[in-house]
């Protein structure tokens, strides 16, 4: 059975979103739930490879989610800005 699990880093960096980028997330969470319960990949999330393992997904023009996948799991690692991701890839990969 396929799960999604929020890491406590992912709280985190939500927690540093403003208001209207919150309730944007929620809604971009929602199509991501039906991505992996479904199969059915909507248009405009933006699901897609960036290495080994992670992937992510758009909320705005500005703000995406890394997702690691590992086995049936995806685990939410960040949600934050471009500069924000390539910060987490380069930690990540070291």
């Amino acid at each position: 059975m396929r799960r999604i699990i929020a890491l406590p880093a992912f709280g985190r960096s939500v927690k540093k979103l403003t208001s209207i980028e919150k309730s944007e997330l929620v809604e971009s969470l929602d199509q991501f739930k039906v991505f992996v319960y479904r199969g059915v990949t909507p248009v405009g999330l933006g699901f897609k490879k960036i290495g080994e393992g992670i992937y992510e997904f758009r909320v705005g023009l500005r703000l995406r989610v890394i997702v690691l996948a590992e086995g049936g799991d995806y685990y939410l690692a960040l949600a934050g800005n471009h500069d924000d991701v390539k910060r987490y890839l380069r930690r990540y990969r070291s």
